[in-house]
């Protein structure tokens, strides 16, 4: 018998919806983590959440395709995958405390959409609601997001005391209209009696204390900006623009696994390199310059924060030298200070100042270097890169940077050095020292560089 051309396109598009809808399952009983983290993490995650907050109920809304146009790729907000592990576009979470209901235990509820086969010829196959879903993601129930509405009403109007709800209220700027901003005035229309609390301070608590399976995929991100650095060494060198090391940055970042940059990267040369988030890196490294090479991969929704700083002739003039020494020493007599459990990220910035101040390094008005020192000496890292969480404390499970910088304008002279640390019980542990800081390591791995690039040049004449 044969067939028709559309009796044939009909059978291969049922066969690959078919087949989508039978390997779908066997992906899901072979994954236990979601996003590089274990599913019993998100579940404990979400229970410590429920037992600090007991007075209402807890709603958290996801990331939408649709907020990343064209040309942006999907990615999760931080705290709902931070609760979830979920990467699936338009959901939402309910979570219940036990108690709220009397005499009903917690409750936990994910809405995903439901599955649209045709679409998923473009997105591939995708988990939609039901109990392959609720085991995949290890939540107790999984349903269609059309039912979100309908549950959410049924949980305010059964409430026996007055309603109180915990979501992500936005703080940007009042033009900003952001999906949950969205949700909220929907609420508060619906409901005008309806408490709502943001729930971002209590996340934020429990973002700043990282387990051991964030802390491994923070120094993956790390380890893979440690190799975008080493790059970076190869290519800076004067007649190269800042955009070609930033390619070979980001090129790094994607060869070794990294999903994007965790902030746009930083290339600032010369008079740029006083800068502190010069972003355009469309200048000409000149002969003479420093080059501050601020970047951070992104693996697996965590962050890195590296910052290094190299001359572009590959080797620093006396005056680059000593001002680089001095902010390496700043940073190393900041590490010296931390004393675990009792410093303060303004006690450590203290310090970094101090040592400047006791410098005998001068600029041209015979000013000490300090006032140089423009910014904060260090934030929390994590699933932000200026993570979430008050630095009025350092506890042992955070992760921070200490990154002090001079930045000279009149003398086109600027200089950064940032590394990434992991508070313990016993002090800091600095994930990134792996990455070269010290100035004659770099002019080292410079001359290697340079006698390589030579060498190579020579082979194809």
């Amino acid at each position: 018998m044969r067939l028709t051309t559309s009796q044939r396109t009909s059978i291969t598009l049922t066969f690959t919806l078919l087949t989508a809808t039978l390997t779908l399952p066997l992906a899901v009983a072979d994954n236990n983590k979601l996003a590089g983290i274990p599913q019993a993490e998100y579940r404990a995650r979400r229970q410590k959440l429920m037992e600090r907050i007991k007075d209402g109920i807890v709603v958290l809304v996801g990331a939408r395709e649709e907020e990343f146009g064209e040309v942006g790729r999907f990615r999760q907000k931080n705290d709902f995958l931070y609760l979830t592990g979920v990467q699936t576009p338009s959901a939402f979470v309910i979570l219940v405390p036990a108690g709220l209901i009397p005499d009903k235990p917690s409750q936990e509820t994910l809405f995903i959409p439901p599955r649209n086969l045709f679409r998923e010829k473009w997105t591939g196959a995708q988990i939609g609601p039901g109990p392959e879903a609720e085991r995949f993601f290890g939540v107790q129930e999984v349903a269609s997001t059309d039912k979100f509405n309908d549950r959410l009403r049924s949980l305010l109007e059964s409430s026996t005391r007055s309603p109180r709800l915990y979501t992500i209220v936005p703080t940007g700027s009042a033009g900003e209209i952001t999906r949950e901003s969205r949700f909220i005035e929907t609420l508060r229309r619906t409901w005008p009696k309806l408490e709502v609390v943001d729930v971002s301070r209590y996340l934020a608590e429990l973002r700043k204390i990282k387990s051991p399976s964030e802390i491994e995929l923070l120094q993956k991100a790390i380890d893979i900006t440690g190799e975008a650095q080493r790059d970076a060494v190869h290519t800076v060198k004067p007649g190269v623009f800042e955009y070609e090391v930033q390619a070979v940055v980001e090129a790094a970042f994607t060869r070794n696994g990294g999903e994007r940059p965790s902030f746009p990267s930083i290339i600032g040369s010369g008079i740029n390199s006083t800068t502190l988030h010069y972003m355009e890196n469309r200048k000409e490294i000149d002969a003479g310059d420093l080059v501050v090479v601020d970047i951070g991969a992104e693996y697996s929704y965590y962050a890195a924060d590296i910052t290094r700083t190299y001359p572009a002739d590959g080797k620093f003039t006396p005056r680059q030298r000593e001002v680089y020494k001095l902010v390496l020493e700043a940073q190393r007599a900041a590490e010296r200070a931390f004393k675990p459990g009792q410093s303060t990220m303004a006690q450590l910035n203290r310090v970094a100042l101090d040592t400047m101040k006791a410098s005998p390094l001068r600029d041209k008005e015979g000013h000490s270097l300090e006032r140089y020192f423009i910014h904060g000496l260090g934030h929390f890292l994590g699933m932000d890169v200026h993570d979430v969480g008050s630095l009025a404390d350092l506890p042992a499970g955070s992760v921070i940077t200490i990154e002090p910088g001079i930045y000279i304008p009149d003398e086109k002279l600027g200089v950064r050095i940032e590394d990434d640390y992991l508070v313990t019980d016993s002090g800091l542990m600095k994930l990134s020292r792996k990455i070269p800081s010290d100035p004659d390591e770099i002019e080292r791995l410079m001359s290697q560089s340079q006698i390589h690039n030579s060498a190579a040049k020579s082979v194809h004449k």
